[in-house]
């Protein structure tokens, strides 16, 4: 096995700033879905009401990152990353004083115009800045966001919602945010971009990447990654609440292991990946999900042991898949074109969670009792969402193969 290059200080610095910012984007992301039951009952939504709820910021995420991939190459990275920053900032405000459906949904639409932008231009400077050797293990440690989101961020951002308002969560995440903003601006280095920078059209820069039939392998299969794990997230509050009976104040809990586990997981099965091969980590990763998915929402009964070892199964799986499939689609662009086309596959992937919320909306009811009904064929739609995603993965790995081993 060769040894693994170690990372500059630089390039600390620029994981480091990155995943603070990442941690309140996904912090934001999470949360809705994790006070799914709070929200039915505290706004008398409908499940219909909350997938449309839930869909909003995916839905303008997706319109927003498509408008900006044409433009995602023509500016430095960083300031581009600060201003739509900022923008998701001042939505939150928005989300702190919402009080019924139709300002919720407006809210999340301005928040997802901007914060849906936000890690595709995350990814791009880890593309800049690191080898494609080097990816996997950067990808681990950027994975980290998302764990210590749900060890710290979201067990304390429940516990603010249910001692004082559920508002008060989205005013957690401003105050973090700031912090953020302020470690983005003084420790990230700009990235270096290719000399050679794309001067066309923004518009003719979107359709040269949407023509290009490789491109549209990591786009499918993108589709597929984020339809499943958002088919699951959506719902999976409130299922805990409603169905399995697990008290409010035993959420937090549930959501904590779920985040040391990723906290735990990422950064090994990102250096796995760079050891073994992406793909077989991918591959692991979805029979783990699958088996987990199944089990989960086939049965109607489990002590609370059993419901926190299927989620630490279920989480382990979902990292695998995520370090893994974004390593490998970091590797597809030209240089001159990755931003471009992380903010298209972006934008793919926000509307495919956006479609997917709302279709678990439309499948999923609520009974008069409060039961969350029909949870076991929305367990069968994502297992064969989740395996269809391998075939596609399979292809990226075969097309980068073939390409010189450039970063």
């Amino acid at each position: 096995m060769a040894q693994q290059k170690a990372f500059s200080s630089s390039q600390v610095f620029t994981i480091l700033g990155l995943a603070s910012l990442l941690f309140t984007v996904v912090l934001d992301y999470m949360l809705l879905p994790a006070l799914s039951a709070t929200l039915l009952e505290e706004l008398q939504l409908s499940t219909e009401e909350f997938g449309w709820v839930a869909s909003a910021y995916a839905i303008s995420a997706g319109i927003s990152a498509f408008l900006s991939s044409g433009y995602a190459d023509r500016f430095p990275r960083k300031p581009f990353l600060v201003f739509f920053y900022s923008g998701f900032l001042i939505a939150l405000v928005f989300c702190t004083q919402a009080s019924s459906f139709e300002f919720l949904l407006g809210a999340r639409l301005i928040t997802g115009a901007f914060g849906g932008v936000i890690a595709s231009i995350c990814y791009a400077m880890v593309a800049d800045t690191f080898s494609l050797e080097q990816r996997g293990r950067a990808m681990g440690w950027l994975q980290m966001a998302f764990a210590t989101s749900l060890v710290l961020g979201l067990p304390l951002s429940m516990y603010l919602a249910a001692v004082f308002s559920w508002q008060s969560a989205y005013w957690l995440i401003l105050g973090l945010g700031i912090l953020a903003l302020v470690l983005v601006l003084l420790g990230i280095p700009n990235p270096r971009v290719s000399d050679s920078i794309d001067l066309n059209p923004p518009w003719k820069h979107i359709l040269g990447a949407l023509q290009n039939n490789g491109y549209w392998q990591v786009f499918v299969a993108n589709i597929l990654i984020v339809g499943g794990d958002v088919t699951f997230t959506t719902f999976n509050a409130a299922y805990l609440a409603n169905n399995l009976g697990l008290p409010d104040d035993q959420l937090p809990f549930i959501y904590g292991t779920i985040g040391i586990t990723s906290l735990i997981s990422a950064p090994l099965l990102g250096k796995l990946a760079d050891s073994i091969g992406k793909f077989k980590v991918f591959l692991l990763g979805t029979m783990l999900t699958v088996l987990a998915v199944l089990v989960y929402t086939q049965f109607s009964e489990f002590s609370m042991s059993m419901i926190i070892l299927l989620h630490i199964l279920l989480f382990i799986g979902v990292n695998a898949r995520m370090v893994s499939s974004v390593s490998l689609a970091t590797a597809v662009p030209k240089e001159n074109e990755r931003g471009a086309f992380m903010a298209l596959d972006s934008s793919i992937q926000q509307l495919a969670g956006g479609l997917a919320a709302v279709v678990a909306g439309l499948i999923l009811f609520k009974s008069v009792e409060g039961e969350i009904l029909y949870y076991p064929y929305l367990g069968l739609l994502i297992v064969a969402v989740m395996s269809a995603s391998v075939f596609f993965v399979r292809n990226i790995e075969r097309k980068i193969h073939f390409k010189s081993p450039k970063s």
